[in-house]
This record gives structure tokens, C-alpha cells and sequence, in this order.
């Protein structure tokens, strides 16, 4: 992919430069963004080790004439013979069964000629048919358990969690040394967020009895000066504001001691301010299966 973009713009990716011009490129022939950061990973300009998004190379796929990712893929790689699918194999063994069955009735037709007992044909080619049947219910079987394989687990409003540890590890999140901000793998701009319910720091107001629409985040603590508390919250709604994330969002002691999932919310630019931040819930559900599309939630 990187060569094929390099022959497109005429150009080796070497510099920051580059990149931006390769950013502009693509924006300006696919109508979509992607930044030179993320570039400059895919190209291992930078250090850090990232996979890169689904959506990000579906963009760059078609930056070179291909619909998609996958497209891209088939494309770059030679055919390859396919697995002959169950139902096929069976339809196939169908076949080589009815030559036999055919050969039985004339077989049985010219005993009856000679006045011999003929042999039922149906008899001969049931172990083919039973052959078929179980090929066909085991093609059936085999795309079940993929589908079930596959991971469509959906978190809904209000399910609980007795610890911290019990949802972060859905999202694939081990030992994190914060529960109440982690980003999720190779998504940083989507968090898995546990505030707590009247935070003695944080507050976390909001309408408790409407499973919180919206989550008012303000620092405040009692220890602190007013000039303190002014400060910090203009820097905390700048910093949000310059994030633009979204949040998976589960709740600590809104019902009882437990985590509980609200949803999934963003900033309110609305309602926010250089006083306090306010958070809308955006999602009542969650998708496991495919995180990528929160990213369209977000301002």
C-alpha cells in the first residue's frame, strides 16, 4: 500500500513535509481526513507502534483506485483456489450417487426380465443420501457457530459490573493504572470512562432517576481556593474541547456500589463551559463487535 500511494504522489515519505502533502493529497482526491500523525505511523515515521484503523485504510484504498481494504487485498494477492463449500460437496456426492441408483434400476429391470427378484435400488445409494444430509447440516453448523463466534455482544443501559476490571476487560484493557480515563487500542480518541456518582473532587451531577442524560464534570474541592477552582476548570474545558472525545461511560455508586452502564457520551459544546464540563449521552448501547464507529459520534 505504501508503494503504491509513494507512485501515486511521486514522492517518498521522508519528511514532515511529505506528510502533509500526503494528507492534503488525499483530502482533496477521497473528500475525507486523514492526518499526517496517523501517516507518519503507518509509513513507522514515528516510534510508537499503532494498528492502523479499518476506516483509515478503506480511505487510502481508495486513494488508489480500489473500493476498499478488502478490495485493495484481493487485488494485491494472486487467486487462490476456494475450499469447496459443504452444500457444494454434497450437491457433487448427489450426483456420483444417482450413476449408481441408475445402474441399480436397470440392473433390476433386467431381473424382472429374467424373472429373478430384483433388488430394491432405493437401498444402494441411501448411505450417499445420508452422506449428503449430514454434509449439508454440518455446513449449516459451521456458519452458526461462526456468526456466534463473531462477537455481536451489545452493552445496553443500566447493565452492571461488580468491578472496574470486570468491563475494562471487554474492551481488550488489562492492568490499567486508571479506570476512570483509559483509551481504548488504537482508539485514542475513544475512552472508557468510570466517574463516580457525587464526586467529593469531581461532582458528576446530573438527573439520577433518567439513568443521567447528562453528566455535569466540575472541579471543586472543598480544600481549594476559589482561584484555584476558576483555573482548573478553564483548563479542563479547553483541554476537552481540544480532544474531542467520545466516552464509554460506566458509573460508580448511581444505584449501588457497582459500575453500572450509561451509555456512551461526548461534550456538550451547548451546555459547556470554561466553568465546568458537561457530558450528553449520545448512545444508549454499546457494539463490542466493531468500535469503530463511535468515532462518527464524536463533534
Amino acid at each position: 500500500m505504501r508503494q503504491k500511494i509513494e507512485e501515486k504522489v511521486g514522492r517518498q515519505m521522508q519528511t514532515p513535509k511529505d506528510f502533509d502533502y500526503l494528507s492534503d493529497c488525499v483530502f482533496e482526491e477521497c473528500h475525507q481526513k486523514i492526518s499526517p500523525t496517523t501517516l507518519k505511523r503507518l509509513w513507522g515515521y514515528l516510534s510508537e507502534v499503532a494498528t492502523p484503523r479499518i476506516s483509515t485504510l478503506n480511505i487510502l484504498s481508495q486513494f488508489v483506485g480500489c473500493q476498499d481494504w478488502e478490495s485493495f487485498c484481493r487485488q494485491m494477492q494472486p487467486p487462490i483456489e476456494q475450499e469447496e463449500k459443504p452444500v457444494e460437496q454434497a450437491e457433487r456426492l448427489a450426483e456420483q450417487a444417482e450413476k449408481p441408483v441408475e445402474q441399480s434400476e436397470r440392473f433390476a429391470e433386467q431381473k424382472v426380465m429374467s424373472g429373478e427378484k430384483a433388488v430394491r435400488p432405493a437401498l444402494k445409494w441411501l448411505p450417499y443420501a445420508v452422506v449428503a444430509v449430514l454434509l449439508i447440516a454440518g455446513g449449516m453448523w459451521l456458519a452458526y457457530s461462526r456468526t456466534s463466534e463473531s462477537g455481536h455482544y451489545r452493552l445496553v443501559q443500566g447493565q452492571k459490573f461488580a468491578t472496574y476490571q470486570d468491563y475494562l476487560r471487554l474492551f481488550g484493557i488489562e492492568n490499567a493504572a486508571t479506570y476512570w480515563g483509559c483509551p481504548l487500542p488504537h482508539h485514542p480518541d475513544i475512552v472508557v470512562w468510570g466517574p463516580e456518582y457525587h464526586h467529593p473532587h469531581w461532582q458528576n451531577e446530573g438527573d439520577r432517576s433518567q439513568m443521567m442524560p447528562t453528566i455535569t464534570e466540575r472541579w471543586a474541592p472543598k480544600e481549594a481556593d476559589s482561584a484555584m477552582i476558576v483555573m482548573r476548570n478553564c483548563d479542563k474545558f479547553n483541554h476537552e474541547v481540544r480532544l474531542n472525545e467520545v466516552r464509554i461511560t460506566f458509573m460508580k455508586n448511581l444505584v449501588d456500589t457497582s459500575y453500572v452502564f450509561l451509555g456512551v457520551y461526548r461534550l456538550s459544546l451547548s451546555q459547556s463551559d470554561t466553568t465546568r464540563c458537561v457530558w450528553e449521552r449520545v448512545a444508549d448501547e454499546c457494539d463490542l463487535a466493531s468500535l469503530s464507529y463511535l468515532e462518527e459520534l464524536r463533534n
